[in-house]
């Protein structure tokens, strides 16, 4: 009788067990949204995807963000965003709900519009004999620019946070996460002009003062990206929905 009543339970905690690992085991793909922000107004979707069938301690995802501009213009930093991001989950998330910290790590890149495209920017200077404009070349013979003027440039970054996660029984998920992150600033200026202005034999910047003009414009960029698209402080919240509940 007691090794009926043993075997039984035996069976029974097998089958216990594998119905909570077929349960569990579905929450593999989580789609959140977010992006409210009054500055930089954008709009977001992320994929996560958890990583293990042992244990489902660590995700990667993708967050897909697309600027709308600083302040709705979208001359200024409009455009796509990609990040890829790792979680470490302090939980194992074959549970199928409940409340999980982690620590996020993300890398990632973003291609803005540029407030200065299509300015006609080549350098020229007053000859000192003529007085009439001449233009200022490189030592290849091409005329120097003075400002990078694509349709758009390349900024990259990084940053670590640590995050809040709440699913429900319905397999909604709000998420919240705290942290840095590092976006590198614009620069406007090309390297060819930068060049003329730190040449000792050039006259008309040290008699202008353009090294100082130049210094003054880049600060002034650099805190509105500062505080703006590059604010280290990483604040986000985000709803979404585990699919294949």
């Amino acid at each position: 009788m007691k090794k009926t009543s043993l075997l039984f339970v035996a069976c029974l905690m097998v089958y216990t067990i594998s119905a909570q690992i077929n349960e569990h085991s579905d929450r593999r793909l989580t789609i959140t949204v977010g992006g409210l922000n009054p500055l930089i107004q954008k709009s977001q979707l992320q994929f996560e995807h958890t990583l293990g069938k042992a244990t489902q301690y660590w995700s990667i995802g993708e967050n897909l963000q697309y600027h709308l501009g600083l302040l709705n213009q979208t001359e200024i930093w409009s455009g796509p965003k990609l990040s890829i991001f790792t979680r470490r989950y302090f939980k194992d998330q074959r549970i199928k709900h409940g409340k999980d910290w982690f620590l996020q790590f993300k890398a990632g890149a973003a291609y803005l519009t540029n407030p200065f495209a299509g300015y006609d920017t080549d350098l020229w200077e007053v000859d000192a004999i003529t007085g009439l404009l001449v233009s200022v070349n490189d030592a290849n013979g091409d005329q120097i620019e003075i400002l990078n003027n694509d349709s758009y440039w390349l900024t990259y970054g990084g940053g670590v946070a640590i995050g809040y996660k709440k699913v429900s029984c319905n397999g909604w998920v709000l998420e919240a996460l705290l942290g840095y992150h590092y976006w590198a600033p614009p620069s406007y200026f090309t390297s060819e002009f930068k060049t003329w202005i730190k040449d000792e034999a050039n006259t008309f910047d040290s008699d202008n003062n353009i090294g100082g003009e130049l210094y003054d414009i880049e600060n002034g960029i650099n805190r509105t990206w500062f505080w703006t698209y590059g604010f280290p402080v990483d604040l986000q919240f985000k709803v979404g929905k585990i699919i294949g509940w």
